[in-house]
């Protein structure tokens, strides 16, 4: 739905912005990030598995694939990953992104959360206005102000003391909720409203809006929007986690270029017949699975490198220094994202340029792990 899709789209550039901060500050990144002490300022942190048990008396921006926030945060939290947890009270606004989302806290100020699966709990308590998008929703806690909500199903058990709107193919509103305003929703079956539930206002439902099929463009452009928002937060994501390797896997490009356009061009055109033939062979389908996913990674990540020795070898040129900050880095990959997609917009050479710095991209890295193994 469009209001899905724009919280999600709005939640992932926040994301980036975030990020980009995070290095720029108190940045902290690894597979494991635990941090149980107080912390007196601003966190910023990027990893596999980020767990913040104790205070901190700033704004919290954090991103990865598990994500769980227990102890009270002053100011604004911006998180995204695969599964996010916000245990805490947050002093001001939350702006969440992932497969699951989960708040279960106090909330000063709003909410802005987008995922498969976005709850909050029956302890949560959220000062003012949440919009909500996802394929499944459930409000059990207390929302201070306005609840916006689209998705596919939606279960409302708890207190809204404002309006609550809703647009999702199934609605349901359970005896335990309690809902101050008027309830207006857009659906294309009628509401489930069970019989102890209380709504103070109108209950108003109306079907689903006719939408006139979107222009090809408008489709390519937010597809394209979303998959480069992506291989940023990706890109980002892997140098965080990888500084060295990343770096040094992308600077083959530079110490050994044909090596890596080999290489390059060598992984890309034997590898699908090598998967191939492990498909058709039937016994070795198993191995061929997992060459497979080994393949798409190498291909994705070399893609990465490329950028990333675009974006290392602008600021050692800038700058004149051998290694580059990691803020200034980050700030460059996001620029180098720009401009790679502003160069494709230049009929047949900006694709071809962007191909081969892929293809140089991915040879590096193999090429980085051929030496790694010979040492």
């Amino acid at each position: 739905m469009r209001k899905s899709r724009f919280i999600q789209v709005t939640s992932l550039i926040g994301l980036v912005l975030g990020l980009t901060l995070t290095t720029l500050l108190a940045q902290e990144a690894g597979q494991t990030v635990i941090k149980r002490d107080p912390i007196e300022h601003d966190f910023y942190a990027a990893g596999e598995t980020v767990h913040i048990a104790g205070p901190v008396s700033g704004d919290v921006v954090i991103a990865g694939q598990r994500l769980t926030l227990d102890g009270p945060v002053s100011e604004d939290v911006i998180a995204a990953g695969e599964i996010v947890t916000i245990n805490g009270n947050v002093g001001d606004d939350i702006r969440a992104a992932g497969r699951v989302v989960q708040i279960n806290g106090d909330v000063a100020d709003h909410i802005v959360a987008a995922g498969e699966t976005v709850t909050l709990g029956p302890l949560a308590k959220v000062g003012s206005w949440a919009w909500l998008a996802g394929r499944k929703i459930e409000v059990l806690g207390q929302v201070g102000q306005q609840l916006k909500i689209g998705g596919e199903e939606v279960i409302i058990a708890g207190q809204i003391m404002g309006q609550v709107d809703i647009m999702a193919e199934h609605v349901r509103i359970l005896d335990e909720a309690l809902i101050q305003g008027s309830l207006r929703v857009q659906s294309p079956n009628p509401p489930e409203i069970a019989a102890g539930a209380i709504i103070r206002g109108d209950v108003t439902h109306l079907p689903m809006p006719e939408v006139e099929p979107a222009p090809v463009l408008q489709v390519v452009a937010l597809v394209g929007l979303l998959f480069t928002v992506g291989l940023i937060i990706t890109g980002i994501v892997y140098f965080l986690l990888f500084p060295h390797f990343s770096v040094s896997a992308a600077r083959q490009i530079e110490q050994a270029p044909l090596v890596s356009l080999g290489l390059g061009f060598l992984v890309l055109l034997v590898g699908p017949l090598v998967i191939l033939l492990l498909f058709t062979l039937g016994i070795t389908i198993l191995l061929g699975i997992l060459l497979a996913t080994a393949y798409f990674l190498m291909v994705v990540i070399g893609g990465l490198t490329g950028v990333i020795y675009l974006s290392d070898v602008t600021l050692r040129r800038l700058f004149n220094k051998a290694t580059p900050g990691k803020g200034l880095m980050v700030l460059s990959l996001i620029g180098a994202f720009i401009v790679l997609g502003l160069v494709q917009l230049i009929p047949l050479l900006g694709s071809l340029a962007v191909f081969l710095l892929s293809v140089l991209g991915i040879g590096a890295l193999k090429y980085q792990f051929i030496q790694q193994y010979q040492a």
